[in-house]
């Protein structure tokens, strides 16, 4: 039997998966071109990336008011709901990495935020973001959405 065979047999999962944690964290922060990865991907992640460097998805960076930039990643031919729900889904994958626990309404999110690319706002989910001019690392922001009532 092979040592690492053994060690494998010796260990507890906790430890392994330590192990193969650290070996990962190891691997990302010596590699050129994955250092900018976070150390606990995740496989959703790692499918976005390589669709990015195949020109399959782009990469569109969004601006929010006194809070960091998100750098979201959509397929090329991403609707506006698309670009929405990978904005959702960058802002879950987040929060699991903070322990964030705060509940977010997107469905509030969207009543009073629209997007918006060089003052043009994203209106219509249906469409594709490319109608709007959207291609590969572009920035977005939130535009608060004004009453139609005043």
């Amino acid at each position: 039997m092979h040592e690492i065979d053994h060690d494998a047999l010796t260990l507890s999962h906790n430890e392994l998966l330590e192990i193969t944690q650290s070996s990962l964290c190891t691997l990302l922060n010596y590699d050129s071109l994955l250092n900018d990865l976070p150390s606990d991907i995740i496989v959703e992640e790692i499918y976005s990336q390589v669709a990015v460097e195949h020109g399959k998805a782009i990469t569109i960076f969004i601006s929010r008011e006194d809070e960091p930039e998100l750098k979201v990643i959509v397929p090329q031919k991403a609707t506006v709901a698309d670009l929405k729900k990978a904005i959702a889904r960058h802002f879950e994958i987040h929060q699991k990495r903070t322990g964030s626990k705060v509940k977010i309404s997107w469905k509030y999110i969207w009543k009073t935020y629209n997007l918006s690319f060089d003052g043009i706002i994203l209106d219509n989910n249906s469409s594709p973001i490319d109608d709007y001019g959207i291609t590969n690392k572009v920035r977005l922001c939130f535009k608060k959405r004004r009453n139609k009532n005043k």
